[in-house]
C-alpha cells in the first residue's frame, strides 16, 4: 500500500504543478494582451487581397512573439519560487514539463484563430488579382494557416522555455524576441536569393505581393510545401523541448540525447522535404494589382 502511494507521488504532483502552470500563462498579463490584439485583428473583413492568409502575422506575433516573452517569465519565476522553497522538492525537470504543459494554453488560442480564419477565408475569398490563384487547393491554404498561424503559438513559448532555461537573465528573453523579428524580415521571401532556402526559418510566407517590373504589388505564390513545412516546425518544437529538458544535469541524460540526436535527423529531413516538394516554381498571378 505505501508503495503504491509513494509511486504515485509523482504524477500527482506534475499534475497539480501542471495546472498551475497552465493557469499561469492563461492569467499573464502578456498573455492576455496579445490575445486581446489577435481577437481584435479577426473583427471585421480580413485582408482584401489574401483573405485571411493575410492576416497571420497577428497571432504570430500576439501569440508567437509575446507568448516567447511570457514563457521566460514563467521559467524564471517557477525557478525562484522553487529556489524560495529551500530544499527543492520538485527537480528541475517536472518543472519543465510542468511549463511545456502550459503550452496549451497558447495552441488553445491558436486553434480559436484557425477556427475563425478557415471560416473567413471561405466567407471572404481573395479576389481572382490576389494570392493564392493558379489551382491552388484548399489543403495548401489551411497548411499555411496552421504554419503560420497556430505554430507560432506553440514555437514562440517554446523558444521562451529554452531561454528561461539556459539564459535566464532579465533582458535576454526581449533582445531574442528582436532578433527572431528581425530574422522573420531577412528570410520571408522579399530578398529573391534567399526565397528558396527560406523555409529553414521558423517562419515566413508562402505568398504575397513581392511585385514584379512595374507592378510593384504584383502577386506571386513562393516555391515549397507549406504542409511539410507544418513538419518541419512541429519537430523544432520537439527539439527545443528537449534542449529545456537537457538543462537538467541531475538526472540521467542518455535517453535525452539520444531522441536529440533523431529530432535533429528528422529536422534536416522535413526542412528538405518543405522545400524540395509542393510548389516547384514561383507563380506570378497573370492579373496586374489592383490600387
Amino acid at each position: 500500500m505505501t508503495t503504491a502511494v509513494v509511486a504515485a507521488r509523482p504524477s500527482s504532483m506534475l499534475g497539480q504543478l501542471a495546472r498551475k502552470e497552465i493557469a499561469r500563462y492563461a492569467l499573464h498579463p502578456l498573455f492576455l494582451v496579445g490575445a486581446a490584439l489577435v481577437a481584435l485583428s479577426s473583427i471585421g473583413k480580413p485582408d482584401g487581397n489574401m483573405s485571411s492568409l493575410g492576416n497571420v502575422i497577428a497571432p504570430a506575433a500576439g501569440l508567437g512573439v509575446i507568448g516567447l516573452l511570457v514563457m521566460a517569465s514563467l521559467t524564471r519565476t517557477s525557478d525562484q519560487i522553487a529556489s524560495a522553497g529551500g530544499a527543492v522538492v520538485v527537480s528541475e525537470r517536472t518543472r519543465t514539463v510542468g511549463l511545456v504543459c502550459a503550452l496549451i494554453v497558447p495552441f488553445a488560442a491558436g486553434l480559436v484563430w484557425l477556427g475563425w480564419a478557415i471560416w473567413a477565408y471561405q466567407h471572404w475569398p481573395p479576389p481572382a488579382y490576389g494570392a493564392p490563384f493558379g489551382g491552388i487547393e484548399d489543403g495548401w491554404v489551411v497548411a499555411n494557416l496552421i504554419a503560420l498561424g497556430v505554430m507560432p503559438a506553440l514555437g514562440g513559448p517554446v523558444l521562451g522555455l529554452l531561454i528561461g532555461r539556459w539564459l535566464p537573465r532579465r533582458g535576454v528573453a526581449p533582445l531574442f524576441a528582436v532578433l527572431l523579428v528581425a530574422e522573420t524580415i531577412i528570410m520571408q521571401g522579399l530578398f529573391e536569393p534567399l526565397r528558396y532556402i527560406r523555409l529553414v526559418a521558423p517562419w515566413t510566407y508562402f505568398a504575397g505581393p513581392y511585385g514584379v517590373d512595374g507592378d510593384a504589388d504584383r502577386m506571386m505564390v513562393l516555391t515549397g510545401s507549406p504542409q511539410w513545412y507544418c513538419v518541419y516546425l512541429l519537430v523544432l518544437c520537439a527539439l527545443g523541448v528537449v534542449l529545456a529538458l537537457l538543462h537538467d544535469r541531475e538526472r540521467p541524460r542518455g535517453q535525452l540525447l539520444v531522441a536529440l540526436g533523431v529530432i535533429v535527423a528528422l529536422a534536416v529531413v522535413t526542412a528538405v522535404l518543405a522545400i524540395t516538394t509542393g510548389v516547384p516554381e514561383v507563380m506570378i498571378n497573370p492579373l496586374p494589382s489592383q490600387p
